[in-house]
Formats: structure tokens, sequence, C-alpha cells
């Protein structure tokens, strides 16, 4: 067999084997023992590897195998050696980010490379060790949700350039802000016009916890798992990575702390162990019982040094669990021949006393990979059999919660036809109940009521206390002169100065009123009636039954003060045609006023529309959630109520156009034909009138004390009315008559028509839009509507079948789900079948 050389030791001699087989070494991993377990472990870890491609490693694991070591320890090469292949040793690359090897035994050979992204590069400046934290371990890489990308797939003809992707693709992890396909050899365009060397010197990031995945399946390998893991060490190159020293190190910490780990500590033979930084990491994770010591780079040992080894071997010195192992391995042969690196290994430990003391021969069942592969073996195939029973409880586990989530996405049903139409029916059924249900009933009822209470609060209230340096005429005579509040030489005329509240507005409803309490205090004058209600009338006006304005409440004061006795005046002098006689007035006064007040109505109006629409859609809304509860999840219910909101919102714009018509008439002039409700309305308003008008000025003249409280007349007994009429009577007998009586029949007579066209209104748009309702449930103009929009009159098996789907996420979801209850049924199937073996023949049948 061809023999090449390896290197001289530092004393000059030649450390390569001096003798040869005639026979070739079996291949790596074909030991009969290794090949046994390897195929009983198998069978689980096929199923539990696709678990793992669904981002569910963590339902349950195989025990994997974490190589640590101090920088330039030897991992990569014995890495290689374990995986048979060749990883990337030359510096720069390799030890700047986890590679994750797959090896799974198969008929066809295989291999792909992929990127597992489980951390963003948010690097925010310089970073220093003190941004290195418990929470934070990897700056500036923060964690993610994992994202896997495909880098590429290696052909079995391209094997030999499996360290060359596995290099660039170590580029693309530290290049985080560009599209990694790029990198790809032979493929990419950077790739294709950047050296790979001067490439790895050029990254964005000096370091990654992402990592790089290799997955290789091939007949003749077992089914394992490996993390090779950057190097630690204690002085990096440059000083601003000083922070890379803390953050490689908490890199292996998490490895290490892995409690289905199995670690292989490397420690070259030819450093001192005293000084290795990784031993003690191990010693912080108390994970010496699951680390295998391996002494690598065997052909460079000291002779001097040997005692010192053989205290190790011996477990006196830096004692691990599991032991150590001695191994030798140059880099991989370009042919890949892994034969011949197992024979000049071989050839190192049995057949060249000059490099390899014979003082430890005691020693050579553990030298040589082939060794350690074996005892690998049985460490996994012991940690397998020892969490079996977990495994299974774990797999079982998630297995019943993705049937139950997959119980909630029940499947296509038979006949899609019958249940779009049922669903439809039962929806439209649904609506007629609920629009004549009381709940809905009631609800509206109290809207129109809020509705019809604005209208009547809005009516414009009529200033009419007396103006500031309005005169006071009396009509009291002595010696033939009348004495007025003018009359300086009146010394039986109250004085002007007399204090008093500033203005008063009348308002006919409740909250208007001037005092809480019946007190009162009276001038009690002879005389007879003069110009004022002849009895004190209690005939309730319109809206008399107190209401709360409900969402209507902000427009309660933008009737006051609406009308004023001066501005009525005003109007009625500018409305007289020439020669007109005193007294008349003309109806474009009262057009003017009343459509002035009614125009007013237009936002609490716009507002009632909104509101009953919300009511309806919500009604209906809740009619389609209940009706139609077994189809929330398919296509049908969203179909469905993306058209009732077409429905409603056509609806709405058509019954909007519906109330503008009687809002229109009401604007556009005077009309009534029920003139024995507009005069009982306008009597009640002209009493109300009368009566504040004439308190206002009995106070203005100082015959009513300032402070005198004005009670609605509903809440004051018969007594303190008749005592309010007569003490008012009396007063005005010594004033001279009402100079604004015609103002005030003006101001009566648009409050009585204002009340009158509320009511009316109110009436008008609340039957204009329950008939449109009812009729429109009654009709089933929503079912065929709904029938015509969602292309039902005309359709076929095709369209029932698209409405019956779920919606795109469920039915991804769905998918999703049935995906992984089929591998987790497979990994259930696979785990009881191992069950078969009684759980100590795994480590029994290691030879």
């Amino acid at each position: 067999m061809e023999m090449w050389s390896r290197h001289s030791d530092h004393k000059g001699r030649d450390v390569t084997p001096v003798s040869s087989r005639s026979e070739s070494v079996q291949q790596s991993f074909m030991h009969q023992s290794f090949t046994d377990i390897g195929m009983k472990l198998k069978a689980c870890n096929d199923s539990l590897r696709e678990l793992q491609k669904l981002g569910i490693s963590h339902v349950a694991q195989l025990p994997d195998l974490v190589m640590v070591g101090d920088q330039s320890a030897g991992k990569s090469s014995l890495m290689s050696s374990l995986a048979e292949l060749d990883l990337p040793r030359s510096g720069g690359v390799c030890t700047r980010c986890p590679i994750h090897i797959r090896l799974s035994r198969d008929n066809r050979w295989s291999c792909k490379v992929s990127l597992q992204i489980d951390y963003d590069y948010q690097p925010r400046g310089a970073v220093r060790s003190s941004d290195i934290t418990q929470n934070n371990p990897f700056p500036p890489w923060t964690k993610k949700p994992r994202v896997v990308e495909h880098f590429k797939s290696i052909d079995f003809e391209e094997r030999l350039q499996t360290e060359e992707v596995l290099r660039w693709a170590q580029v693309a992890i530290l290049n985080p802000n560009h599209a990694s396909n790029i990198f790809v050899p032979g493929e990419g365009a950077y790739a294709r016009d950047n050296v790979l060397q001067a490439a790895a010197d050029a990254t964005e990031a000096q370091f990654s916890p992402n990592i790089v995945a290799l997955e290789m399946k091939g007949p003749n390998l077992p089914d394992l798992s490996f993390y090779d893991l950057p190097g630690v060490f204690s002085t990096p190159a440059r000083e601003e990575d000083e922070y890379l020293v803390q953050v490689v190190r908490n890199l292996s910490s998490e490895y290490i702390c892995r409690s289905q780990a199995i670690i292989l500590w490397a420690l070259p033979i030819s450093n001192d162990p005293e000084t290795s930084i990784s031993l003690g990491l191990i010693r912080a994770a108390k994970a010496q019982e699951r680390t295998v010591g391996v002494l690598t780079k065997a052909d460079m040992i000291r002779l001097e040094d040997t005692q010192q080894w053989l205290s190790v071997l011996r477990g006196e010195k830096h004692l691990v669990g599991r032991g150590y192992f001695v191994t030798s391995r140059p880099a991989l042969p370009n042919d890949g021949n892994m034969d011949r690196l197992n024979h000049w290994e071989e050839q190192l430990f049995t057949g060249n006393e000059q490099c390899w003391p014979p003082e430890f021969h005691e020693f050579s069942d553990r030298c040589g990979v082939e060794a350690l592969k074996t005892f690998l073996l049985k460490c996994l195939g012991e940690a397998f059999s020892r969490g079996l029973p977990a495994t299974k409880n774990k797999v079982r586990a998630h297995l019943a919660d993705i049937r139950d989530k997959l119980s909630e996405l029940p499947a296509l049903p038979h006949n899609v036809e019958h249940e779009v139409r049922k669903g439809l029916y039962d929806f439209n059924d649904a609506v007629k109940r609920a629009v004549k249900d009381k709940d809905f009933q009631a609800e509206w009822n109290k809207l129109n009521e809020c509705f019809q209470a604005c209208l009547l609060t809005i009516k414009p209230t009529c200033k009419v206390a007396p103006g500031p340096d309005e005169p006071t005429r009396y009509r009291e005579h002595k010696n033939g002169v009348v004495e007025t509040l003018d009359n300086p030489n009146s010394v039986d005329t109250p004085s002007r100065k007399r204090p008093r509240p500033s203005g008063h507005t009348i308002r006919t409803t409740p909250k208007r009123s001037r005092a809480e309490e019946p007190g009162m205090s009276l001038v009690q004058q002879e005389g007879g009636s003069l110009g004022i209600p002849s009895a004190w009338c209690t005939t309730p006006m319109p809206g008399g039954k107190v209401t709360e304005l409900g969402p209507f409440r902000d427009f309660a004061e933008i009737g006051r003060q609406g009308l004023d006795l001066q501005m009525i005046r005003n109007k009625i002098t500018r409305h007289q045609r020439a020669g007109q006689p005193a007294g008349i007035v003309s109806s474009k006064v009262y057009d003017s006023l009343v459509i002035g007040a009614i125009t007013k109505w237009k936002k609490p109006l716009e507002l009632y529309i909104s509101l009953t629409m919300e009511l309806f859609k919500s009604t209906v809304r809740n009619a389609l959630e209940k009706s139609m509860a077994t189809l929330s999840k398919r296509a049908i219910f969203k179909a469905a109520d993306a058209q009732l909101m077409v429905y409603i919102e056509k609806m709405e714009m058509f019954q909007r156009a519906k109330v503008e018509e009687p809002f229109d008439d009401e604007t556009y002039q005077i009309c009534t034909t029920n003139n024995a409700a507009f005069k009982k309305y306008k009597e009640a308003e002209l009493e109300t009138l009368k009566r504040h008008r004439a308190i206002e000025i009995l106070i203005h003249a100082g015959i009513l004390d300032a402070d005198y409280k004005v009670l609605p007349l509903e809440r004051m007994s018969e007594e303190e009315r008749d005592i309010e009429r007569d003490g008012i009577s009396k007063g005005l007998l010594k004033l001279e008559p009402e100079e604004f009586a015609t103002e005030i029949k003006v101001a009566a007579t648009v409050g009585g028509y204002y009340s009158l066209a509320a009511m009316r209104f109110v009436e008008s748009v609340t039957l204009s839009l329950i008939s449109k309702f009812s009729r429109a449930v009654d009709s089933n103009s929503l079912h065929q509507d709904l029938t015509a929009n969602l292309g039902l009159n005309q359709a076929d098996d095709t369209t029932f079948t698209r409405l019956m789907e779920e919606d795109v996420e469920i039915s991804n979801e769905r998918e999703r789900l049935i995906k992984e209850e089929r591998k987790l049924s497979q990994a259930m199937q696979c785990i009881d079948n191992l069950d078969l073996v009684p759980p100590d023949s795994i480590s029994e049948n290691v030879v």
C-alpha cells in the first residue's frame, strides 16, 4: 500500500509508520458491533430526525456528540475521522461558528448543507465585554425563532468538495446581511468572483452562534449526530475582539450543559493539560460524568511527558467519567480513502515504538479512532436505552396534543353543497328571529327614545328677560302724571339699582328651571289680570317624560337661546311690506325661524342612522356567528361575513337617502294639517313664555325679589300655583301692557310648531327604518343577496368545495398538523419496536 509522510517531531525524528499491510483495513463505521447498534438506533432516529426538521426537536432527542476543546486542539481532524469527511481546518473559518453533522444509513448516498438561523445580527457599535450578560450571551446576536435556509446539495461525484461547501457556508453565516445564495460555490455571484480565504477574512461578523448543518446519508453510515464547536481561547488576535473570548466560552457551555450530550474533550498531547480552558467549562457544568477525554496528536508526544500522560490515562489526574482515548490523524487523503488513514494510525500505535512509547501498550484498546468509535457507540447505546421511556412519553404526549388540535379542524364534509346551503338558510332564519327578538327591539326602542328626546331638547329657547337698558313703565297715576321708573320725582318707585340676575332663558324642559325648591317672595298689590295666562296650565309638552339623551348628549346645548324677542321684532320689521297693518306677521318670519331650528336636526339624524345600522349590523353578525358556528373556520363563513357587510353598507346608503326626504320636506316650509295638536302645543308654549316673561319683568322692575326661584309647574302644588298666579297678576297691574306681546306669540308659534314637527319627524324616520328592515328580512332579500354574490345560483361542485375549505391559515395549519401527526405516529411505531429489544442488549452487543 502506498504510504505518505506526515512530519517530523520536535527532535527531527521521522514519525511516519514504517510498515504496511497487504490487506486494507475495514472502512470506518464498518465494525460489526458498531453496525449492529447503529441499526438498532436507526429506526427511532429516522423519525426523530424528521421531527427536528419540523422545528420540534425539543419533543424528543437522541443523545448527541459534542466536540469541545481549546483552539488548535485537533478537534476538526478528529471530527473529520469520525464523520468520514474532511472538515475545514484552515484558520479563520472553522473556529467561528458551530457545525452540526448528522449521519444516517440509507441505500443511496446524499448530502446537503443548510444554515440554521437562530439569531439575528444586530450590531450597535463596538461590542464590549460588559455587553455580555446571562440574557445576552452572544452579542451582537439576539435570539429569534429558527429559520432553516437550504445552502447546497452535494452529489456523490462531488463529495470531495464537501470541505469547500462547508467553508463557504460558514462565510454565509458570518455575512448575515447578505443573501446566502451568493456564497454557494459554483453558483453564487460572490463565490465565483472571490477567493475563499479572502472572503473569510472580510466577513461582517467575527463569530456566529448560528449553525452550519450537514446531513449525510449513505449505505455504510450509522445514525449519529455530532456538533463541532469553535475552540475556546484566552487571547484574541485583535484587541477589539476581546469580547469573543467570553462569547465562545458561553457557546461551548451552552452545548456542554445539554443533558443528553456526550462530551468529547479534545486535548492535544503536545500541550500541557494544566492550561486547558475547556476542562474548566466541563467542570463548571458538572458534566465530567458525560465526558470522554480524547488525547489528540499522539505522534507529537515528548518522551519526557510520558509519565504525565500515563497518569491522565490511569485516571490519576484530570479525571473524566468516560476515561481517555488516544488518536493521531493527519489530513484526509485527497482521494478520500479512509482505509489508508486508518492503516497509518494503526501502524503508529502498534508498529513504531520509536514514535509511540511501549509504556502505553496497556492502553492499546483505547488507541485509535476506530476504538473511540466503538466506545462512543456503546455510550450512545446506553444513553439512548436509559432515555427511551422518557422519549416515548414525550412523543406520545405530543402526538396526543397534535390529534386534539386536528379534532378541532375537521376534514371536508361529504356533501359540501348541502352544508353550504343549509348554513345560509340557518343564517337567514336566525336573522329573522334576531330582528324580532325582544333584546333587539328593546335596544332600538331605547335609541328611538333618546333620538326623540334629543330633538325636543334642542328646541330653541327664547330669551325673555328685559335688557339692562330697557325701561320699566308703571301704570299708576298721581295728579294726572304717569309715574315711571324714569321719573326722578317718584318716591314710591323701587330703585332700578336693585340687584337681580343678569339674564334669563326660558326652556320647557325641567332641567332649565331656575331653582330646585318651592320657596318664593311675592309683592302683594291689588289689581286685575293683565295679559297673563288665566290659569297656570300643567299640560305636558311632547317629551314631557324625562329621558336621558344617551349617545346624543353632545347635542344638548345646540338650541340654547335660539330665539330672542328683540331678534324676532327685527325679523318682523324686515319682512313687513309697506302699508301692512301693525300686528300682522309675514309667513316668511315663521318659515325662517322654524327652518333655522329644524336644520339643526342634521347631525343628530346622521348619528341616529349610524347607531341604528350599527345595532342592526351587530344583531345580524351575532346571528351569523351563532347559526354558522360549526362553519366558522370555513371559507363560507368569511365569505358570508364579507358579503353581509356589503349588504349592510348598501342598506345604510338606502336608508340615509330615504330619511333625507322627510328632512328636506321639514326644512322647506311650515306645513301641517294636524291643527288640533298644533294648537295644543302652541298654547302650552305661550303659557310658559308668558309666565317666565312676567316673572322676568317683575324682577326687572323690582317688584319680585331678584332671587325668586322658578319651579316647573308640574312640581308645584295647586296652592303654590295659585299663590304665584295671584302675586304675578297683582304685580303686572302696576306696569304698562306688554310691548313684546306680538313677538311672544311668534316665539310660541315657532316652539309649538317645532314640537309638532319633531314628533312627526321622529315617527316618520323610525317607521321608515323599521318597515325597511322588516321587509328586507321577511322578503329574504338578505338571503337572496348573499346567494347571488357568493355565486351559488349557477354554482358547480368546485364552488361549494371552495366555500367549504378552511381559510388559508387554517388550511395550512391542518396540513402541517397532518404531516406532523404522520411522522409522530411513525416515531411511536419505531419506539414501540425498540421496546421489543431488552434495555441492556444494546450495550451487551458491543465488543
